[in-house]
Parts: structure tokens; sequence; C-alpha cells
């Protein structure tokens, strides 16, 4: 019989701690592999711009916003059904109700709400005003002739004094009537709603059938015949802009048409928030060209760049004027009426993106001028700054 020798596989026998020590370090290459793979993933791509100096700044500029110079609310001072609603003919010629942006005149009826009701409470108060009367002169013949009978001793003076009191309550009578009618006179005309001023509608809220109540607001006017121009200025020019004064005032949005103003107001307080204080300037508006909203520039002659930069105190770094395209301005979540610009910054070979609040200046093509917050060379994000938040990992693409 051949005996044949049979070979087993050498095994290695790792002792249990080193094989728990191996597994942990697997384990923590895994997940550190794993969390670098999510943190990637969750990067937000955007695209980036380097901010620009500008050197060519005579004066300042801030953008403005045009405001009408009267805005009135109209509500209705009782209640009912809208009956009637102004009548006005439209661009194609056809008559139908007053809508946004038709011009009324001052004395114009706007609405009217059914009368009925007010008719007949005027009616019953009339009446009771001739039943007062009426008590009132019987009152009164009654007292002239006990007036008689009492100096001549046929009636006693307790009597008298009854007929006196009469009249008397006769007379508070017919004065509460007439309190009465007034009361329903003034509701019979105010179911008829006039416009107080010569302007332009800029909302309607009522349709005809209708059910408003006291304080139910039916139309917003403004009248355009005179606009402002309000924008902010930082306690460093408030000694330099005085009411009377003549700014320039231009809007992009009119091919650059340049209006003059005058300085009407100038805000006593600062906003809490953006620690500006607000100008406004009147601008003389008879053709009606300028339109509530409409974005303005103003330019503050006189001024140089230092006298401005010098009074901005936020701790943040900045050197000049800059400029920056316009897609990388957005709105601070906690301010809609603020801006703010996201800049970049690099961080143990990652990019992340920082918030700066800016204060703006005009707008030039696709660039606007930031006169506060960014230094000329930072890079600011242009393509996903709508999208990114204060923090955000970034990726950036070319």
């Amino acid at each position: 019989m051949i005996m044949k020798n049979s070979t087993k596989p050498n095994r290695i026998f790792v002792p249990g701690c080193a094989l728990a020590i191996i597994l942990a370090v697997v384990a923590v290459v895994s997940v550190s592999f794993s969390r670098s793979a999510k943190e990637e993933a969750a990067a937000v791509p955007v695209r980036i711009s380097v901010a620009e100096p500008v050197t060519d700044v005579t004066g300042l500029r801030y953008s403005a916003n045009i405001t009408p110079r009267k805005q009135v609310d109209l509500s209705f001072k009782v209640g009912g059904y809208v009956h009637e609603i102004a009548s006005l003919p439209g661009p194609d010629g056809i008559t139908r109700d007053v809508r946004a942006g038709d011009h009324v005149k001052q004395g114009m009826v706007l609405a009217r709400i059914d009368v009925k009701d007010y008719t007949v409470r005027a009616s019953q108060a009339r009446a009771s005003l001739e039943e007062a009367r009426a008590s009132l002169a019987m009152a009164r013949k009654d007292y002239e002739r006990n007036q008689i009978l009492v100096k001549g001793g046929y009636v006693a003076k307790s009597d008298f004094d009854r007929k006196q009191e009469s009249l008397e309550v006769a007379g508070a009578r017919v004065d509460v009537a007439l309190a009465q009618l007034d009361q329903a006179n003034n509701q019979l005309a105010d179911s008829v709603l006039k416009s107080p001023l010569d302007g332009v509608v800029v909302s309607r809220f009522v349709e005809r059938g209708t059910l408003v109540t006291s304080g139910t607001r039916a139309f917003v006017l403004v009248d355009l015949s005179a606009v402002k121009a309000v924008f902010g200025v930082p306690d460093s020019l408030l000694s330099r802009i005085k009411p009377g004064e003549t700014l320039s005032v231009v809007v992009d949005a009119l091919n650059h048409r340049d209006f003059k103003g005058i300085v009407t107001a100038v805000s006593p307080s600062a906003d809490s928030k953006s620690r500006v204080f607000d100008v406004e300037v009147t601008i003389q508006n008879a053709d009606r060209v300028l339109k509530d909203g409409m974005i303005a520039t103003v330019h503050v002659a006189g001024m140089n760049e230092p006298d401005h930069l010098g009074a901005q105190s936020t701790g943040q770094p900045f050197i000049g004027i800059t400029s920056v395209p316009l897609q990388s301005v957005a709105r601070p979540p906690d301010d809609p009426k603020g801006y703010m610009v996201y800049v970049v910054a690099e961080k143990s070979g990652r990019w992340f993106a920082l918030a700066r609040r800016v204060e703006l200046g005009d707008v030039a093509g696709r660039n606007v001028r930031v006169f506060h917050g960014i230094s000329p060379g930072e890079r600011v994000i242009t393509q996903g700054a709508t999208i990114v938040h204060d923090g955000a990992l970034l990726t950036i693409v070319p």
C-alpha cells in the first residue's frame, strides 16, 4: 500500500485584540470616505468673479425709489352692497368699470352703496322730527295759556311748573330728532365714495354686489403730479444735505433721463436696521412719466470717496469703491430691503461662502458699484448667489 502525504494550507492566526484594531481602522476609513463623499455631493456649484476697483468716482451716487407725493386709501364709512362703480372708456373705446391705471378727477364718484336702507332711516328720522315739533308746539301753547291763568290765581303754581317741564321735555325731543335726522343724512351721503384728489387708481378691491362694512378698503389712489425720490445716506452726509438743495436724479428706465429735484425732507432718525437716514427729493412730474416704484440714481455732487468711506465703520475690510456684477447681489434673509454679496473664502483646501452686507451705488452696464462691504480683488459669487447661504460648502466651476 502506497501512503500519500496530505498537505494543508498554512494559516495565520491573529490575536483577538489585533483583529479588533484592524476592523476599527477599516471602519474609520470607511466612515471618513463616506462623509467626504457626502460633503462633496452637498457642495453647491458656483461661478465667481473678481471685484474690480472704481477709480472714476466724481461725487456720490445713491440708489433711490420713486414714490408718489400722495397716496390715499379710500374706505367705506358705512356698510351695504356695492350698487355702482364708476365707468370710464377703456383703450378699446368700450366703457368698463374704473380699474388700476385709470386717471380720476377730484370729486368724481367712484362707487355707491345701495341706499334703500339709509333712505328709509332718513324718512323715519324726518317723520320723528315732525312729530317732535308738533308736540313742542302744543306744549308751548299749553304753557302760554297756563302762564296767564297762574297770574290770575286760577291755576296752582305746581300745575304751572309741570306745564313748563313738559315744554322743556318737548324741546329736548326736537333736539334728539334733529340729531337723528342729521345722522341719517350723513349715512346717506357716506354711501357715495368720491375721489379726494386728481390722481391715478393703483388698486380696486370691490366689485358690483360686494357686501362691505364700515372701514372696508375700496380703492388706492396716488397723486403723480409730483413724485419723491427716497434714498438713505450715512450720518457723515447729513450736514451736507440741506432742505431746499437741488439734486440730480437719473432714471435708467427712461433712457437715463436726468430730472432735477429739491430736497424736501431729511429724516431726523436713522433706520433701526440699515442705520441710514432717509432723504426725500421732490420732483415735478407734469407729464406723468415717472411712475410709482421706479428705480433712480441720485447724484450728490461735491463729495469725494474718502469722505464717504471714512464714515462707514462696521469692521469689514474694504479699500475704495468696487464694482461687482449685478447677478452677485442678493437680499439678506432678515432684511428684505437690504443687499448682500457672497464672497468666496478658502479653509483647509475647501471653499466656503461668506455673506457680506453691502451698500450699493449706481448701475453701469451689467455691473453695480459697491460703496461699502467688498474690497477690490475679492472673489464674489455670480452664478449661484441665490441658492447658497452663509458658510455653505462650494464647488467652483469654470
